[in-house]
């Protein structure tokens, strides 16, 4: 007998939920933004800090969670473990640049389930957006359809 396997995948026509995480207001609006552009990509809610993200993601189910690794509280690698742990999800890191000392947080955080790390532009707004908001994108199209199980 086959096993349906059809549960633990996301119907590729439905929209895909995601939960931003960014303490920056104006990382996160853009993120949201570039986010929402697309019309397969829901953003269902927001979170400043680690505490929020994971009571919104054990909530709200997301399809995803772009995740920022240096927030107040609780930084983004306990979050990750947290909600691995209780409602495992798709997780994107979205960190500072690869020669920052965050690097090393994101790379703890892949090892506690997320699954791919996207690394911010040097600057938010000066037109190079365009190519960073395609590559996270293809990225949470790709990651959304990806059903992680509990890590601890």
């Amino acid at each position: 007998m086959m096993k349906n396997t059809q549960s633990a995948i996301r119907n590729p026509k439905s929209e895909i939920r995601v939960l931003v995480v960014e303490d920056s207001p104006t990382a996160r609006a853009l993120l949201v933004y570039l986010l929402e552009e697309d019309p397969e990509i829901q953003v269902v809610g927001q979170a400043a800090d680690g505490h929020q993200a994971v009571e919104m993601a054990v909530r709200l189910r997301p399809d995803l969670i772009t995740m920022d690794v240096v927030l107040p509280d609780m930084d983004g690698l306990e979050a990750t473990r947290r909600i691995m742990a209780r409602c495992p999800a798709p997780i994107l890191i979205v960190t500072a640049h690869a020669d920052s000392p965050e690097l090393n947080v994101a790379f703890e955080a892949l090892k506690a389930g997320a699954l791919d790390m996207v690394a911010k532009p040097a600057s938010f707004g000066e037109g190079g957006n365009g190519d960073w908001g395609r590559e996270l994108v293809a990225k949470v199209k790709v990651l959304a359809g990806v059903r992680p199980r509990p890590m601890f």
